[in-house]
């Protein structure tokens, strides 16, 4: 005769099953689940809240591991309209070996409705970084593309869903088509619009306000809504104990290194990209003379990033 634990294992799965049989009962179920994990949690919620690719998944890591008693989120976008087309276009993975993509837009609804009901007196706190914007798009333009070995430093297939790109072959000595895909497919503003479009529109935070001291490399900012400590990714290996002690009193903070490009099967020709890509003055100009780039960097940084990029012109 099956235990008790057996049954309740068997039950689960069954309901698990029923539930995801229909999209929207699969939808409700999920939300239903987050709810209950998050009402396990006496602490503020934690939200790693950024732009992609700017090490939040490193950073996700370190701080799970240090259980505390407030749950944890990860999440790229809550604008509302953003989620809705996000979930637009994923609904065609329910059911499917993609369907924990769905799941993105799911937790970013249950996100938002938590935030807009939340009251001041348990505010969010906001862990969020920044970086090169040049940097951070390409590896999130890599990120988002389906490459295959095809032949080992000759040939790689390349494909996404995400840009609508259809397999195609590339060589790594070649990075022409590689290159037009990329202006042509990114959304090259996130980078200078996200913290207007989502932690100020959502949270209130207004980190252009006041000024964010380059040479520390963090700062904590604060609206009604949230705390918000911000960190610069060039800056993180070296300042992530100060500014975690800081921000959440924590004495033991390491960095649990993960998600990175260099360490992935793209490695060898994300580094021939990096090296041969030709990024025009207008290009350049669009980020380096930005408002987010004179905030967060100095001058001196502005031009060291300038001349990275300059040496395959």
């Amino acid at each position: 005769m099956p235990n008790l634990n057996t049954l309740k294992r068997y039950y689960s799965k069954a309901i698990m099953r029923l539930m995801e049989i229909n999209y929207y009962s699969a939808r409700g179920f999920y939300k239903y689940m987050l709810n209950r994990s998050h009402q396990r949690y006496k602490g503020s919620p934690l939200l790693i809240y950024q732009m992609g690719k700017v090490g939040s998944k490193t950073v996700q890591a370190s701080l799970q591991s240090l259980g505390l008693d407030m749950p944890i989120y990860h999440t790229h976008i809550l604008n509302k309209a953003r989620i809705s087309e996000t979930e637009l276009k994923r609904k065609k993975f329910f059911r499917t070996e993609r369907y924990s993509y769905l799941k993105r837009p799911w937790l970013n609804q249950f996100l938002l409705k938590k935030i807009e009901s939340s009251s001041n007196a348990k505010k969010w706190k906001i862990v969020t970084l920044t970086r090169d914007p040049i940097a951070r798009n390409i590896s999130t333009f890599f990120e988002n593309l389906e490459i295959k070995v095809k032949n080992p430093a000759e040939e790689y297939e390349i494909k996404s869903d995400y840009y609508n790109i259809e397999p195609m072959i590339v060589k790594p000595g070649n990075m022409r088509k590689l290159s037009d895909l990329y202006f042509d497919r990114l959304n090259h503003d996130s980078p200078l619009v996200f913290f207007d479009r989502e932690l100020k529109s959502l949270f209130g935070v207004d980190v252009f306000a006041s000024e964010f001291p380059k040479s520390e490399g963090f700062e904590i900012y604060q609206s009604e809504k949230a705390d918000a400590l911000v960190i610069r990714l060039e800056n993180l290996n070296h300042c992530f104990k100060d500014a975690f002690k800081k921000f959440l009193n924590v004495n033991n903070f390491t960095l649990d290194n993960t998600n990175i490009g260099k360490a992935k099967i793209y490695a060898s020709i994300y580094k021939n990209f990096k090296e041969t890509i030709h990024l025009p003055d207008n290009y350049l100009d669009k980020f380096y003379n930005s408002k987010y780039m004179r905030h967060f960097y100095t001058e001196m940084e502005i031009e060291g990033f300038r001349e990275k990029w300059n040496r395959s012109v």
